[in-house]
């Protein structure tokens, strides 16, 4: 029986958590083969190329992602994260402030906007988000 996408994503991410990057990237590659546009294959790719520092790639995946599925809050912030590794930080604020705006409490949206605000040049509008991701998860 042959995989199917879903299957090929699943073993991607397992693949990807135990740091087989190779194998994931493959792994998420035939799974948009066989279902293009698949956002969650988009999404996957785009995280994989953000950690590997490839902010293009990662920018790609993620407008795809979104542009699949506009409503996800998931592939915002991460399209936001790509959007901040690109520098274009005016953009990634707005994004992570959209993911925001629909999860006050999300503690990585919170870090994220305060670490671009920051490296937009703007410590004191920073300093509120950093607080507030600090109070909702100490570690």
């Amino acid at each position: 029986m042959k995989p199917t996408a879903l299957d090929l994503l699943r073993r991607g991410m397992e693949r990807h958590r135990a740091g087989r990057l190779e194998e994931a990237e493959s792994l998420y590659r035939r799974a948009l083969r066989l279902a293009p546009g698949h956002p969650d294959a988009h999404n996957l790719l785009g995280a994989l190329a953000l950690e590997r520092g490839d902010a293009a790639a990662a920018l790609d995946h993620g407008q795809k992602a979104v542009a699949a599925n506009p409503g996800s809050l998931l592939y915002r912030g991460n399209l936001g994260a790509a959007l901040a590794a690109a520098g274009r930080l005016d953009e990634a604020i707005a994004a992570f402030r959209a993911v925001l705006a629909a999860q006050p409490g999300n503690a990585s949206m919170l870090r994220n906007l305060g670490q671009a605000l920051t490296a937009a040049a703007q410590p004191e509008a920073a300093l509120d988000p950093l607080r507030r991701a600090a109070a909702l998860a100490p570690d």
